[in-house]
């Protein structure tokens, strides 16, 4: 227990021996500081008595008079209390048992003071929670990094700017779901504990249940489940979906992440590029940015629609001079990539080497944004064949920033023989060591030879969309509470 603690407590027994109670179970407030700010010239001319509550983050004794601010959840407004006006016993109540960081309950009337700032003349207070320790200094705030991570509380009451990343992260949600509802779509929710792991190309984090007797997966993804929907007549259905990936932890990773996923029966992936620009400049709107102008990374990027479409093939290409067509499987084409001295992982499967090819050489190419579209069959396995040419899939992605990747969409899979050999083929890759190849899933099979409509999907991850509208170059900055190495354990421990 630090010097402070012991001051703050000794000064919280204090209250309690004189029958005051720091924690009181009943508040009354009756506006919001914004609120009171908006309001303060028609109650100062009615003369009315308001109640305000909020943390105190400043004061200020000049002998009789003193004054302080506090902070709502709506801005922060200065208290102005004097001896003569409070009671010398009120006054010095609260210069003796008040510090930085209380959380009070105030009543008074509108008060302007000699420089004009708009304040509140002090009637009562009351303390509603005592702080027994301190908030980091005003004027600073809270720098550390790895302190503003795990005790995130303190980094969100010291710094403004990192509240509104998650303003912005709030009002995106809305506006994402806002526009979803409005093109026919309906939220659900669908099973985070699943008996299979599907939808992705990740590693799963596996538990057990039990009563069951059974080991279950944290799910990487919804979309098995979402296009059962489908098949149960749901023509247009997502879900704001946690999903968690048992891999490496980065600026662009965190294990724990957040996604928009969404299917539409008799859509394709032509039709859905269009929406998802649509989507996007709706949420670049909600964070209060100029699509045509939004800087990330030090960089400004264009999101004005159209955005230019780039096929997988000439992006490989154009960046490693491999065509990938000239080496159709993992023997050739590892020969191919070890000649452009390119990193190849001996246990990965062709899907996987071609996504290692274009993660190395095109991705972190791209600046502006662009529609990377028509992958090989190989790289998804649930995706379905263009008509006009069976080895690559409608399938695309949003590329921005130097290699930022957002928006996965296809139109879908939904012929149950072609999905049942393409399961086939990733049971294979894992059983080769493709710790990355999919799981097979046979009830989503099953369920897709009842009957599964064509439909086009996607997934918006939310949290690299925040990062990228708030100029966050770390996901660390857009998650409240990211994942984070345990701490090692203090010598009371």
């Amino acid at each position: 227990m630090n010097e402070e603690e012991v001051v703050r407590r000794e000064r919280l027994q204090a209250l309690r021996q004189n029958g005051i109670n720091p924690y009181p179970a009943k508040v009354t407030r009756t506006h919001s500081v914004k609120e009171y700010m908006g309001l303060f010239e028609e109650i100062e001319k009615q003369g009315s008595v308001v109640y305000l509550t909020g943390r105190v983050r400043t004061i200020r004794v000049h002998g009789g008079l003193t004054f302080s601010h506090i902070e709502d959840g709506s801005g922060q407004i200065q208290l102005v209390l004097k001896k003569d006006h409070l009671g010398e016993d009120n006054y010095k109540t609260f210069k003796d048992t008040v510090d930085m960081g209380d959380f009070l309950e105030v009543s008074g009337r509108p008060f302007v003071t000699q420089k004009g700032e708009h304040s509140l003349a002090v009637d009562n207070y009351q303390i509603i929670a005592k702080s027994l320790l301190p908030l980091p200094e005003k004027w600073h705030g809270l720098t550390d990094q790895e302190i503003r991570y795990r005790q995130r509380y303190l980094d969100l009451v010291s710094n403004e700017s990192v509240r509104n990343i998650f303003k912005v992260r709030s009002a995106v949600l809305t506006a994402l779901r806002n526009f979803l509802n409005g093109h026919g779509y309906m939220e659900v929710e669908t099973p985070v504990l699943q008996a299979i792991p599907g939808g992705a190309a990740a590693r799963p984090f596996i538990t057990h249940h039990n009563v069951l007797g059974a080991d279950l997966y944290l799910r990487i993804a919804p979309e098995l489940y979402l296009k059962r929907l489908l098949v149960g007549g749901f023509e247009r259905v997502y879900e704001v979906a946690r999903c968690f990936r048992n891999e490496g932890i980065d600026h662009a990773h965190n294990p724990e992440f957040t996604q928009i996923e969404g299917y539409a029966a008799y859509m394709d992936y032509q039709e859905l590029m269009s929406l998802m620009e649509e989507m996007v400049v709706v949420a670049i709107k909600a964070a209060g940015k100029d699509p045509a102008c939004l800087t990330f990374k030090g960089q400004e990027l264009n999101f004005s629609t159209p955005w230019p479409r780039l096929t997988f093939r000439d992006a490989v290409l154009k960046h490693s001079g491999i065509d990938i067509e000239n080496f159709p499987d993992v023997d050739s084409l590892s020969v191919a990539m070890k000649e452009k001295n390119l990193e190849v992982d001996p246990k990965a499967g062709y899907g996987t080497l071609l996504d290692n090819l274009y993660k190395q050489t095109a991705r972190p190419a791209i600046i502006q944004p662009v529609y990377v579209y028509d992958y090989p069959v190989a790289v998804s396995p649930l995706v379905k064949r263009k008509d006009n040419d069976p080895r690559y899939i409608e399938m695309f992605q949003m590329v921005y920033g130097g290699g930022e990747e957002n928006i996965k969409a296809f139109s879908e899979l939904n012929d149950p023989l072609d999905q049942e050999a393409r399961f086939a083929e990733q049971a294979a890759a894992r059983a080769s060591g493709d710790e990355e190849a999919q799981f097979s899933d046979p009830d989503y099979v099953t369920a897709m030879k009842h009957g599964m409509p064509p439909n086009a999907g996607f997934g918006i991850g939310i949290d690299r969309l925040v990062a990228m509208l708030t100029d966050s170059p770390n996901l660390k900055e857009v998650i409240l509470f990211p994942t984070l190495r345990p701490e090692p354990p203090t010598d009371q421990e």
